[in-house]
């Protein structure tokens, strides 16, 4: 027989989540609400978790950004995948930040919107997104909120994560930033010493 599959959502269960991490971090910590909160419902878990005090959310695409729509005054919003050549009118039109991926991301910024503030992303050892620590003489001038970068082997015991950890360090003694981010959620588990650095 047949029965149709439901999935309910307990908002109370994403906060505790939410709040868990957090606390478990020691700094403030984001949401990632990408594709519509991963099936969630975007502006449904923004606004819960801007209720428990989350102030900084993450989607994917500018497309993602223009569909939420408005965010609360005292929150951010941060698109991911930054700007690429067929993105800079919805990037100015848009209040959220990108994070800038790549040199020539970070060239398309500074001609399109000087001195407007950004975030960058930095490959620590993911080899997926940001540029590499030898190219960061290109963020020269850029006005940076967050510097990120990405674990790549967060959910494990494993010897790469202290690796990144200390390229990230020596990156973020390099680079001027109001913050720096390297924890995701996982990471956040990984340690003290780790989640400090988000």
């Amino acid at each position: 027989m047949h029965r149709p599959l439901r999935l309910t959502i307990d908002s109370s269960a994403l906060v505790h989540n939410w709040r868990w991490l957090a606390d478990r971090a020691g700094v403030p910590a984001g949401a990632a609400i990408k594709a519509d909160a991963y099936g969630l419902g975007a502006r449904e878990t923004m606004r819960a978790l801007h209720g428990a005090g989350c102030r900084d959310f993450f989607v994917s695409v500018w497309p993602e950004a223009e569909e939420l729509g408005a965010v609360p005054g005292d929150a951010s919003l941060v698109v991911l995948h930054g700007v690429g050549p067929d993105d800079v009118e919805a990037a100015l039109a848009s209040t959220a930040r990108p994070v800038l991926n790549s040199v020539e991301q970070v060239s398309r910024w500074k001609q399109a919107a000087p001195g407007r503030v950004c975030d960058v992303m930095i490959d620590t050892g993911m080899n997926r997104l940001g540029l590499r620590p030898d190219e960061i003489a290109a963020l020269n001038g850029l006005s940076i909120d967050t510097l990120h970068s990405h674990l790549a082997c967060a959910d494990e015991d494993h010897d790469l994560n202290a690796a990144q950890l200390q390229r990230f360090r020596e990156v973020a003694a390099q680079v001027p930033a109001k913050r720096y981010s390297l924890a995701n959620s996982a990471g956040t588990c990984i340690g003290p010493t780790t989640a400090s650095t988000s």
